[in-house]
C-alpha cells in the first residue's frame, strides 16, 4: 500500500510522530471520487447523446406530421371548395326550379315554323313572384305570341306591362310575369 499511499510527513524524531494510518484514506477515497466522478460524467455524457438522438428523432416525427396535417389541411380546404361550388349549382338549381314550367310550357307552345331566338328571364330578389322576361319569335308573328301567353296563363302566370316590337321576320316581347298561385 506505500506505492497507492505516500506519507508525505515522514518521522521526526524528537518533533512528531507521522500521521496517523486512517489519514492515508484520504487518497484512496480521493481516488475512489475521481473514478467514480469520471464514471458519472461517462453515463451522463452518453445520457446527454442519447437525449439528442432522441430530440432529433421527435423533431423529425414532429415535422413528418406537420407535413402530413398540412396536406390533410390542404385535401379538406380543396373538399371545402368543392363542396361550396356544389351547394352553389344546388342553389342555382332550386333557384331555378319556378322558371323550368315557364321555360317548359314557351318551349312547347313553338309552332312548328316558329323559333325562339332569345329567352331572358330576370328574378327580381325583392319580389321573386315577379319575372322579368324578354322573348324573341323568330318567324311566328303575333298568332305565335298570343299562343305562347295563352300557355303561360294556362300554368297561373299572367303579364304585366307588356311590350312588343314587330319586325318583318321576327318580334320582341318584354313583360313581366306575375304568378297567380293557383287563383
Amino acid at each position: 500500500m506505500d506505492f497507492i499511499v505516500q506519507d508525505i510527513k515522514t518521522d521526526r524524531p524528537n518533533i512528531s510522530g507521522g500521521l496517523p494510518s486512517l489519514y492515508r484514506l484520504i487518497p484512496v477515497g480521493f481516488y475512489a471520487v475521481t473514478l467514480l466522478a469520471i464514471a458519472a460524467n461517462i453515463y451522463f455524457l452518453s445520457s446527454y447523446r442519447g437525449h439528442q438522438r432522441d430530440e432529433k428523432s421527435w423533431q423529425a416525427e414532429v415535422s413528418r406530421a406537420t407535413a402530413e396535417q398540412t396536406g390533410i389541411m390542404d385535401k379538406q380546404g380543396r373538399i371545402n371548395k368543392e363542396a361550396q361550388a356544389a351547394e352553389r349549382i344546388a342553389d342555382w338549381v332550386e333557384g331555378a326550379r319556378p322558371v323550368q314550367p315557364i321555360t317548359v310550357t314557351i318551349a312547347r307552345s313553338m309552332q312548328a315554323n316558329s323559333t325562339i331566338a332569345e329567352l331572358n328571364m330576370d328574378r327580381n330578389p325583392a319580389m321573386p313572384a315577379h319575372l322579368f322576361v324578354t322573348l324573341k319569335i323568330n318567324h311566328g308573328g303575333s298568332e305565335q305570341l298570343e299562343s305562347t301567353l295563352d300557355a303561360l296563363s294556362a300554368i297561373d302566370y299572367q303579364t304585366y306591362s307588356a311590350q312588343q316590337v314587330k319586325a318583318p321576320d321576327a318580334i320582341d316581347f318584354q313583360a313581366t310575369l306575375i304568378w297567380n298561385k293557383g287563383e
